[in-house]
């Protein structure tokens, strides 16, 4: 019975340790996401010809801007270091 509760424990924590590592990189693939997409938006406003499109271009850069700002503050010292 102790064997039977310990591998079950054993198999407990390993999935636990597969989670968090999981987890700590979706935090970092969150942050990438978001920047890419201020990135995109970036350059969709410089090369708009439009002042309307230009201005929409902006507004998404900075929305998008905020979410990573914002997401690398929530996460701070939980994630895996980029490279």
């Amino acid at each position: 019975v102790y064997r039977m509760n310990w591998l079950k424990a054993r198999a407990r924590w390993d999935r636990w340790k597969e989670e968090v590592s999981l987890v700590r990189h979706e935090m970092l693939w969150t942050c990438l996401w978001f920047e890419h997409h201020k990135n995109m938006w970036e350059k969709r406003a410089l090369q708009s010809s439009e002042p309307g499109k230009e201005a929409y271009a902006k507004k998404q850069m900075g929305l998008w801007s905020d979410f990573a700002k914002k997401a690398r503050l929530m996460f701070l010292g939980k994630q895996v270091d980029c490279a």
